[in-house]
């Protein structure tokens, strides 16, 4: 019989294209995932790994059976949504409280996160939620590694996330995102900017806004929080592109950039493993961020 553990390291390798980002994202030593893996060939009788420059890659017979393991661990996670239901009745009870682990980035924290609990609180009393702050890559990986149920992740236009094996990926709505100029102040390109860190879509996607308008953006404060982004805005410091969740109740005094595109937006989906997207308890929690996800955008148009 296969062992479904080694079976599912096989599958992280293939996941994360090497041993070492395996077991980084499994939160262990790089030399048991090679152990682990030298006991599967034995057992199986085939190699499974071939060496590639400085690391490795898998063998056709791995891929063929990391393609299988994805619908074993998919029936598996079924089998275990249904034995939770069997367990605690649909929607939980105070004897048997089930729980969702939830990541997702920081301005759906501070934006959303407060009115999905209350919803949850409504709609489904008996289930605990749990949440860690965790950017878009990082959720996706504790998704993958089974250390969360449920990723919240953002997209920006021109930057799609690379479809990952075993996921499933279910859009949830577009947010607004709004060049903002302090009150009073000249062209967007005599400006400073608060922008997010270089290295992340939301910068990249904004760099290249500004460029395409035919200007570069004077970045003079990086912060990941939009809150920041927004309170240099009000202080007249810096210019900002906002998401709706951020920009609730702006003065007026502060406006849109004339010179840039309007009609911007980001997309908000979220991914958990296949297998467990009709659970009862993940499908009581993603109503939950959907509901509050269209009340937020609703509160911004009614503006």
């Amino acid at each position: 019989m296969l062992d479904v553990d080694k079976l599912t390291l096989l599958r992280e390798v293939a996941v994360h294209g090497g041993i070492s980002a395996a077991a980084q994202a499994l939160r262990t030593t790089p030399s048991n995932v090679s152990q682990q893996l030298r006991r599967l060939e034995g057992a199986l009788g085939i190699a499974l790994l071939e060496a590639r420059g400085r690391g490795v890659r898998l063998t056709p017979a791995a891929e063929a059976l990391v393609r299988r393991t994805e619908d074993v661990l998919a029936i598996l996670e079924e089998a275990e949504a249904e034995l939770a239901e069997q367990r605690t009745g649909r929607g939980g009870g105070p004897s048997g409280a089930r729980e969702v682990r939830l990541v997702g980035f920081h301005s759906f924290a501070v934006g959303l996160l407060g009115d999905v609990v209350a919803r949850l609180g409504r709609s489904a009393p008996g289930l605990r939620l749990v949440f860690e702050e965790r950017e878009p890559e990082g959720a996706l990986a504790e998704v993958l590694a089974r250390r969360a149920d449920i990723a919240v992740v953002d997209e920006y236009a021109g930057y799609p996330r690379p479809p990952a094996a075993g996921i499933v990926r279910i859009g949830i709505g577009h947010e607004p995102v709004v060049p903002y100029l302090p009150a009073g102040s000249g062209a967007a390109a005599e400006l400073d900017w608060a922008m997010e860190p270089e290295s992340s879509d939301a910068a990249r996607w904004a760099l290249g806004l500004c460029r395409s308008a035919g200007f570069e953006p004077r970045v003079r404060y990086v912060s990941p929080d939009p809150s920041v982004h927004r309170r240099l805005l009000e202080l007249g410091l810096a210019a900002a592109f906002l998401p709706a969740t951020a920009a609730a109740g702006l003065p007026r005094r502060v406006r849109a950039a004339p010179d840039l595109p309007g009609g911007l937006h980001r997309e908000h989906a979220l991914v958990l493993r296949r297998g467990t997207e009709r659970s009862a308890a993940n499908t009581a929690c993603r109503a939950a961020i959907a509901a509050a996800f269209g009340a937020a955008i609703a509160a911004h148009d009614a503006v």
